[in-house]
């Protein structure tokens, strides 16, 4: 038995350093109320705009959240949504807009259409229903010395962190409006169900916080962030490549012995083609998350990395990420996602293909487009896995993909973690360890080589 923190206990001391320290502090202007009702129109309060100009550009962590009162420890802050922002001001400024804009809830109107429940709306019937004001709450990112794993972090990635951690916590289930990084489960559910989703009598069961629940905490070692990723690669894809019954390391595209990546064609366009083995692996992973009906329970979708290898018998350190992602089994918009509908009917195309699909919005199909000169989505991908005009890789590039279960792999921070968030979490952790090499260009800070370096690709021309 671990004698680590509880996910519950982690969230608690976070807030007991952060925002309630704040509440608590004669020092500083919080608890702050966002919403003065008191005249004929819903207006900021002076506090809120005060509070929200008193900033200039910077990295911001911020939180909308009610106060159970007398407000004695951290369990009386109940977060309602947490964002980030290099411009905390005018994000203020729009959440309070569009907070006005959907209140009063009484009025609001199911147009059909997906979304039509979105996050204001759902903050708006928060604040109707609740006894508390809806306060706010911002932190320069570089006035935290840690985030709440104890580990440095930045906002893009601290986001992610803190919204993983209340979507574990069930007792928040029905005022947290977060749509990201959380599982495509939720929002398609807030949106069938509209401003009665907030109703404690619908309450339904959070199935990732139930499965995370009855799994055990790991203990790690790691001394900073690097470490922490080398010993999630040497606990999953390590393991996977050293095991005798697996087949990784499996290589993305089919190539000839120079690593010139074969091609097939889809109507007019040109594809680079995937290798026969990595399409067998997406369809298995697949089928564990779907079936010919939809989507099955357990496994919520696939978890991949992009890799290549510094060694024929590799360590941790050996691995080198070049992108981390993941496909959900669950729609946002249909039960069942278009990511997966291919495997799920047991079809012969690969158009989506649990997000490695050939078509114009997926991996193959970009990155195609992109080295036959039509499209430039993929413009860095292209430029760091192929030589210039040419279709040869500059190195072997494998994928390594899974059906994610958190019983099976572990959480980088030895806490169980759902999909949704452990994707922002391995992000952050692999950006530390290899920033000039990770090609992600969400949940790494906006400087990010992936964000700030000019990349150039050359295209293929016609018969190369």
């Amino acid at each position: 038995m671990s004698d680590r923190q509880s996910k519950e206990e982690v969230w608690g001391e976070w807030v007991r350093r952060t925002i309630l320290s704040d509440i608590q502090s004669a020092a500083t202007p919080d608890p702050v109320p966002m919403v003065d009702h008191s005249g004929s129109e819903l207006s900021m309060t002076d506090e809120y705009d005060t509070y929200r100009l008193g900033r200039g550009s910077g990295d911001y962590l911020y939180m909308l959240y009610l106060l159970d009162e007398p407000t004695d420890g951290s369990f009386d802050v109940i977060p309602v949504y947490i964002g980030e922002t290099s411009n905390v001001a005018s994000r203020l400024m729009n959440h309070f807009r569009k907070l006005r804009d959907a209140l009063p809830i009484s009025e609001w109107e199911d147009d059909g259409s997906w979304g039509s429940y979105g996050k204001y709306d759902h903050i708006a019937t928060v604040y109707e229903k609740s006894a508390s004001k809806l306060y706010a709450w911002v932190v320069n990112v570089d006035d935290l010395e840690a985030g709440p794993y104890g580990y440095p972090t930045y906002r893009h990635e601290l986001e992610g962190k803190m919204v993983g951690l209340v979507h574990s916590l069930p007792r928040f289930d029905r005022v947290f409006a977060n749509r990201d990084f959380v599982p495509n489960r939720v929002p398609h559910k807030m949106g069938q169900v509209g401003p009665e989703w907030v109703n404690d009598k619908n309450r339904s069961f959070n199935e990732e916080s139930a499965h995370l629940a009855e799994l055990p905490v790991e203990k790690v070692t790691a001394e900073n962030k690097p470490e922490l990723w080398y010993e999630w690669v040497e606990k999953t894809i390590c393991r996977d490549i050293n095991d005798s019954e697996k087949t990784d390391p499996i290589p993305l595209f089919e190539t000839d012995e120079d690593l010139v990546v074969e091609t097939k064609s889809l109507g007019s366009s040109t594809v680079l083609k995937r290798s026969d083995a990595i399409d067998e692996r997406i369809r298995r992973e697949g089928k564990r998350c779907v079936h010919s009906n939809g989507v099955r329970e357990g496994e919520s979708g696939v978890l991949y990395v992009l890799f290549q290898l510094n060694s024929e018998d590799p360590s941790p350190t050996d691995v080198v990420p070049r992108y981390i992602g993941k496909g959900e089994a669950y729609g946002k918009k249909n039960e069942l996602s278009a990511n997966f509908e291919e495997i799920a009917k047991g079809r012969s195309g690969t158009r989506s293909f649990a997000r490695w699909g050939d078509g114009s919005y997926w991996h193959i199909g970009e990155l195609s487009e992109t080295v036959f000169g039509e499209e430039s989505k993929k413009l860095s991908w292209a430029s760091e896995l192929f030589e210039q005009g040419t279709r040869q890789l500059k190195q072997q590039t494998y994928l390594w993909i899974r059906a994610w279960d958190p019983e099976t792999y572990p959480g980088p921070y030895g806490y169980p973690a759902y999909l949704a968030e452990v994707e922002p979490l391995l992000v952050g952790l692999a950006y530390e360890a290899w920033p000039d090499y990770l090609l992600n260009h969400n949940e790494v800070p906006g400087n990010a080589p992936a964000n700030s370096r000019e990349f150039e690709f050359r295209p293929v021309e016609d018969g190369h």
